[in-house]
């Protein structure tokens, strides 16, 4: 190729491929408000940065962001999309997820609940330790980690295991992180179709957690 055509591809080629990726992005903007519309939800199309509640996923690799955010009115909890990078160069990496985030009427001590390996490496808090609970089942699909075993054992009673171990929970697809009044649901990237649903899922959550926790946690008064 010589140089003049070459020159001419870059002039045309990249401006060309940039506006592609403006219009793609725009459309997707746009079935967004659509779905968004549709389930009642409110929802901002812009990209911005993570949650302030210090959730071992969202302290992972760098360039930390959330896009298509949409949530309820008059309500905490939230449904989006997140992603994060580690490395650079060719060792660059994206990792991506659609998130779930509920508000739960108790203050949580951190707690992350996954398959074996998912929380290995995102930086536990100081003093964080894996829990086993009555179930030998249990204890071999999932890891659990905390601060507080007593408030892990407390949230795993029979009716939060028999849940978890159920198809209803996304039998190990989905991994959960509770701290202070909130609850993170972590899965792979859904479609924007998705989303509401995987909301309206989560938020059913709060029903399988024993109610004993409002009391033995209380939120802190405003």
């Amino acid at each position: 190729m010589s140089t003049a055509i070459f020159v001419i591809v870059i002039v045309v080629g990249v401006p060309l491929y940039l506006w592609f990726q403006w219009h793609q992005n725009q459309k997707r903007k746009e079935r967004a408000r659509v779905v968004a519309a549709a389930a009642g939800l409110n929802i901002d199309v812009d990209t911005k940065g993570p949650p302030p509640a210090p959730f071992d996923l969202m302290q992972r690799g760098r360039s930390r962001k959330v896009s298509f955010h949409m949530w309820p009115t008059g309500s905490q909890d939230s449904v989006f999309q997140y992603r994060y990078t580690t490395g650079s160069g060719k060792n660059r990496c994206t990792y991506r997820f659609t998130c779930a985030l509920i508000d739960v009427p108790f203050d949580a001590p951190h707690l992350t609940i996954g398959p074996e390996g998912f929380w290995s490496n995102l930086g536990q808090m100081v003093g964080i330790r894996d829990v086993e609970v009555e179930s030998p089942e249990f204890n071999e699909r999932y890891r659990v980690s905390s601060d507080d075993e007593r408030f892990a054992v407390t949230l795993l009673d029979h009716q939060m295991i028999a849940w978890m171990l159920s198809d209803s929970s996304g039998s190990g697809s989905i991994r959960f992180e509770l701290l202070g009044t909130q609850l993170l649901c972590i899965r792979d990237p859904l479609d924007i179709d998705q989303m509401p649903e995987f909301l309206s899922w989560a938020a059913q959550i709060r029903e399988q957690m024993p109610r004993v926790l409002v009391e033995l946690y209380p939120r802190r008064a405003a």
